[in-house]
């Protein structure tokens, strides 16, 4: 059951939304913005759980116990409309429907109906347009929370009539506590993946639950065999995906800096100590440390045109090259 006081890492939105429930100005739209895995689903449920806690939203904190604070937790309150598209799929303009639908309705149990859309620079164009309408004239005791990670794809007027909120990436630290706290990995593991997902959370228990440590090995195979063959344009990346090529290309920025620390007698700041057993590494040992930060730049080069709008084939086909 989430609490703002168990929000790591936010403070400042969690200031910010506090202070609207206990000045009763928890009314209108909200945006809350930064990357994924950092919170900002499990802030706005916290956020609805105290604005609809029987002991009232003034005091800024659920009380956890009421029908309303189970209901909320759980994503059964009768006021709560939360939409969550699958991976890479659209909102449409049905769905928004929907929500207007029932938004036209008084709430069942509450001062409130409360739309939270996660992705929602997933609508499409006609799903943006009739969302907007919904903005420009809310139906009374109507709350919404957009959810976004691309705050460029929403509609700038859309963007206009919301507040927005704030999350950033954790820092390494605290990232890696919150792996810890889940009890489902070590130390070790858990800071690699505080490193690996970049201050997320909420990626970094995601990755858990893949066979991480059989992909690492895959890719150090991959490039122990591109190095021994010195031609990187006879080898084809085996993942073309543009999500699953970035963790790869985060992957291998990973290595080559690790192989970089071993060089200047660093092992104890490396990520993963077990890389020094590999072929990849006893190759690039030999190399100078300019060769490896030229590599490093040039995987972080691709690692921004895959956020950007590269073809993720062509990619998959000049990253083995991109390691010589």
């Amino acid at each position: 059951m989430p609490f703002f006081s168990d929000i790591k890492g936010q403070k400042t939105a969690v200031k910010f939304l506090s202070n609207c429930l206990r000045k009763e100005r928890a009314r209108g739209s909200y945006i809350f913005t930064g990357p994924a895995g950092t919170g900002r689903a499990l802030t706005a449920k916290a956020f609805i759980m105290a604005l609809f806690c029987s002991q009232g939203a003034s005091s800024a904190e659920p009380c956890g116990r009421c029908p309303a604070c189970v209901k909320t937790a759980k994503l059964e309150h009768p006021d709560i409309c939360w939409v969550k598209p699958e991976k890479n799929k659209n909102i449409k303009i049905d769905i928004i429907r929907d929500i207007c639908g029932r938004f036209c309705l008084k709430p069942y149990e509450s001062e409130f109906n409360v739309c939270v859309l996660e992705e929602a620079h997933m609508m499409t164009t006609e799903a943006s347009n009739a969302f907007l309408k919904m903005l420009e004239q809310p139906p009374p005791g109507a709350l919404f929370v957009l959810i976004t990670d691309k705050l460029e794809r929403i509609l700038p007027t859309v963007i206009s009539r919301c507040v927005e909120v704030r999350f950033s990436s954790l820092s390494a630290t605290d990232t890696k506590d919150i792996i810890i706290s889940s009890g489902e990995t070590d130390e070790e593991k858990a800071a690699f993946l505080a490193y690996f997902s970049q201050g997320s959370p909420g990626t970094a228990l995601e990755m858990l639950n893949e066979d991480m440590d059989r992909r690492k090995q895959e890719i150090l195979n991959l490039i122990s065999s591109i190095v021994s063959d010195d031609d990187g344009a006879c080898f084809n990346w085996d993942r073309e995906g543009k999500d699953y090529l970035a963790e790869d290309v985060e992957m291998l920025i990973m290595f080559f800096r690790d192989i970089a620390m071993g060089k200047e007698n660093l092992e104890k700041v490396m990520f993963d100590k077990r890389i020094i057993d590999s072929g990849m590494y006893r190759f690039f040992e030999e190399c100078p440390l300019e060769k490896i930060f030229e590599i490093m730049e040039r995987l972080i080069n691709i690692k921004l045109a895959l956020l950007g709008n590269s073809n993720p084939k062509l990619v998959a086909q000049v990253l083995p090259q991109m390691v010589l």
